[in-house]
């Protein structure tokens, strides 16, 4: 897994975790903005790197492979990490495994309940049938790219990870991902939790994780972004997210 840092390595350190068929580049004007006040680590997951063909094994692998990098050269604090989608998937088990203290995890619609067979069966499909067209350069799917997960300017960088995808990577990302469950009694004290949702149709998975959340762990900071979609404004529109990172940052 490759691992980037940016910022001062003096200062306190903030995560960032990309989602699922997501450039790791989404986080440019996040890197751009806090630089100069944390030490930022954005981990380029496997099979997203099209530099570097790797396999995805299972979140599980990817924690501590993180959790070891991370150790060796930063030791157990973490300001913050803030995981997008699938990203959060992978900063709950951080969480979970407890090998990292953690001050603040911020989860923006990710999936920690898991989904049914046949829905993950389906989805399997979707996804490899949109990334086959991608990688044609559909007309359609490309503007629904540009519509919904990168802005413009970002296009050359999502296309360039499509092409190197294969349809086992998709596959395992979306088995690993059916299959996880966050527990409903960790124990966990010094982290305060965050979780980000909006209310479109695309965010019926997210908004069930937020009452379970609730439910479970009271304490949790639930933000619900209304008439937005999943992950809109992290993606598209990183000025308006960067506003409520601030006030995050900036709650005791």
């Amino acid at each position: 897994m490759k691992i980037l840092e940016f910022g001062n390595k003096e200062k306190e350190k903030l995560l960032l975790i990309h989602g699922f068929q997501t450039p790791y580049q989404i986080w440019n004007e996040y890197i751009a903005h806090f630089k100069e006040r944390y030490h930022i680590i954005v981990p380029v997951l496997p099979g997203h790197d099209p530099e570097q063909m790797e396999d995805f094994i299972s979140f599980s692998e990817c924690a501590k492979e993180l959790e070891d990098w991370y150790m060796n050269r930063c030791g157990e604090s973490v300001y913050a990490i803030y995981g997008m989608s699938m990203g959060g998937v992978l900063a709950a088990c951080l969480w979970r495994n407890r090998r990292l203290k953690i001050q603040k995890l911020i989860l923006e619609s990710s999936p920690l309940l898991g989904t049914g067979r046949l829905m993950t069966e389906v989805q399997i499909k979707l996804y490899q049938m949109m990334t086959h067209k991608t990688q044609k350069r559909d007309p359609k799917i490309i503007r629904q790219a540009v519509s919904s997960i990168v802005p413009e300017c970002l296009l050359e960088d999502f296309l360039k990870m499509m092409d190197h995808m294969p349809d086992e990577t998709i596959e395992k990302y979306i088995r690993c991902l059916a299959a996880y469950r966050m527990p409903g009694d960790m124990d966990i004290p010094g982290t305060v939790l965050y979780y980000f949702h909006g209310t479109k149709s695309n965010e019926i998975l997210a908004k069930k994780t937020a009452r379970f959340l609730e439910q479970h762990y009271p304490d949790t900071h639930v933000i619900c972004f209304q008439g937005k979609g999943h992950c809109e404004d992290s993606l598209l529109n990183p000025q308006v997210m960067l506003r409520k990172l601030e006030e995050v940052f900036t709650d005791a």
